[in-house]
């Protein structure tokens, strides 16, 4: 009986850190508008979507940048996701998108 005991308390200790360890994650959010300033020293820019609402986004060395060059004016489209009150993106794709 202490046994089984033992192994209902390990199975539910488990299932307690496989679900905390899932509630950590954010979902990647996604916008698209153009560059509206650029500062490559901090890693920042702030894109104007087409509603003309100014989002703050960081990248990092992991951020995936495709199609080109980051600058201002250029149109984008990225994923990011919201850590420590702040936007991180996870990829940046630079121009047009094709329909």
């Amino acid at each position: 009986m202490k046994k089984v005991s033992m192994l209902v308390a390990f199975a539910l200790l488990s299932l307690a850190i496989v679900a905390a360890a899932g509630q950590g994650e954010k979902p990647e959010k996604m916008i698209s508008g153009s560059i509206a300033r650029l500062d490559t020293a901090t890693r920042t820019l702030t894109v104007a979507d087409a509603k003309g609402v100014q989002w703050t986004i960081l990248w990092n060395d992991s951020t995936r940048v495709l199609g080109g060059e980051l600058k201002a004016g250029q149109p984008v489209q990225l994923g990011y996701v919201e850590s420590d009150s702040k936007n991180w993106a996870t990829w940046i794709r630079v121009g047009e998108t094709k329909q």
